[in-house]
């Protein structure tokens, strides 16, 4: 298993600083002088794997362009049988690295594609410093990405992370409970996608999944950990509707400072997102909620949201909530909140120094369900609702796949007794890999 899955790293690896760095588009580009390849050839032509040109020689001294270099290991390739093990890795590597150049020769790698596990590894690195009322925290989140295809028609994904966001200095326990707070390592995404299930046109997933409900995501959107099934379907609407439990995803743990209040937890729900393009710059959200708890629902949440573009660089987005569930009396009835969010352009993670700028209002009675994930104010807003203020985003790409965000709220008040309430700040670098 550990050679498996080492095998499918180095592949994974290969592959993604073969297609960065050196583009297939022209065959005929030179292979850089100082390219590993050259020496992985001249070992094969020491070894008699390879004989080099038509005259039986190989030229090391001279650089050549990928095609040359691709005819070169197609004779390899041929003569794989004869290789010893570490020798048929050197010609596997330079297959997957020629790969296009090859099949323009004509020169088939199926039983190469065969052997290769098709498993995609993908990371996500965050550190972070955050302040809430001079409480000083720095944290960190790992989070390590799985995807491949079972077959033609279904897929798997899934999330290794840790639980949250960590305090840098905290020991990497074994994933449990301590004094009711959990901590450690969590399989946040097992999940089953099949396309087209019964000729329908329907994608279904199953397991435990990433979910977004909303426009903004102040809605409802979690990293993983919802264990339930939904379905995918529509063109020009576009509709997910599912049921799951949200427990692990939303925890009273995580959404109030007192883990024994568990009015904001949501178990079993129900749920219906629907996206529709009004037009190329203007996109509508309908999204609803409503949580499946024997008799009680504390939750029966709809919203509305949009994301318009109204000026080159700059987008709107918006999202109004309602929670219309029978609530405790010490919450507003039918509460409701909104979000108002006008942003300009935005840190590219695949292009170094692109920026971005947002700023927003936010308002939240107590008792509406908002449970973000990244976005600007949520570990001030899920902290109990009854909340309004504003708040600012900057993020700048140091480098490619490198982002450091800031975020600053401001004239932060309860919406109950408009009493102030302690600002929240937040400066993280994500690296992605």
């Amino acid at each position: 298993m550990k050679k498996r899955l080492a095998a499918a790293i180095t592949t994974a690896l290969v592959v993604g600083v073969a297609s960065t760095t050196f583009a297939a588009a022209n065959p005929f580009v030179d292979v850089p002088a100082k390219h590993w390849s050259y020496d992985a050839v001249t070992k094969l032509a020491q070894a008699g794997i390879v004989d080099g040109y038509g005259d039986g020689t190989f030229r090391g001294d001279k650089t050549i362009t990928r095609y040359e270099m691709a005819q070169i290991v197609a004779k390899a390739l041929a003569k794989s049988d004869q290789a010893d093990a570490s020798q048929k890795a050197a010609i596997d590597k330079l297959a997957v690295e020629y790969a296009a150049e090859l099949n323009n020769l004509g020169v088939r790698v199926a039983k190469l594609e065969a052997s290769q596990s098709n498993i995609k590894i993908t990371g996500d690195a965050r550190v972070r410093y955050t302040n809430l009322a001079d409480d000083h925290d720095f944290q960190y989140r790992l989070i390590l990405g799985l995807g491949a295809n079972v077959n033609e028609n279904t897929s798997f994904s899934g999330k290794i992370m840790t639980d949250g966001h960590r305090a840098l200095g905290d020991s990497d326990e074994a994933a449990g409970e301590v004094n009711g707070v959990r901590d450690g390592l969590v399989v946040s995404e097992m999940a089953l996608t099949t396309k087209n299930v019964l000729g329908t046109g329907s994608a279904v997933t199953v397991g435990r999944f990433s979910q977004k409900i909303g426009q903004t995501g102040y809605f409802l959107a979690t990293t993983g950990q919802v264990d339930g099934i939904k379905a995918a379907f529509g063109n020009k609407v576009k509709v997910q509707a599912g049921f799951a439990n949200f427990k692990n995803a939303i925890n009273a743990t995580y959404v109030n400072s007192t883990p024994t209040n568990q009015d904001y937890t949501i178990e079993d729900a129900a749920f219906v997102v629907a996206d529709y393009s009004l037009s190329k710059a203007t996109a509508l959200n309908v999204s609803y909620l409503q949580e499946q708890s024997g008799d009680i629902s504390d939750y029966k949440v709809y919203s509305v949201g949009t994301a318009a573009k109204f000026a080159p660089g700059f987008v709107f987005t918006g999202e109004y909530l309602k929670n219309v569930a029978d609530r405790p009396a010490t919450d507003a009835v039918d509460p409701y909140g909104y979000v108002a969010k006008i942003n300009y352009k935005g840190a590219n993670f695949a292009v170094k120094d692109t920026w971005g700028a947002a700023v927003e209002y936010f308002k939240f009675e107590k008792g509406v369900l908002t449970a973000g994930g990244d976005f600007a104010t949520a570990s001030i807003v899920n902290t109990a609702n009854d909340k309004q203020g504003y708040a600012l985003t900057a993020n700048y790409a140091l480098g490619k796949n490198m982002v450091i965000t800031g975020v600053q709220t401001f004239n932060t008040k309860k919406v109950s007794d408009k009493s102030d309430m302690d600002e929240y700040t937040r400066v993280q670098i994500d690296y992605k890999f």
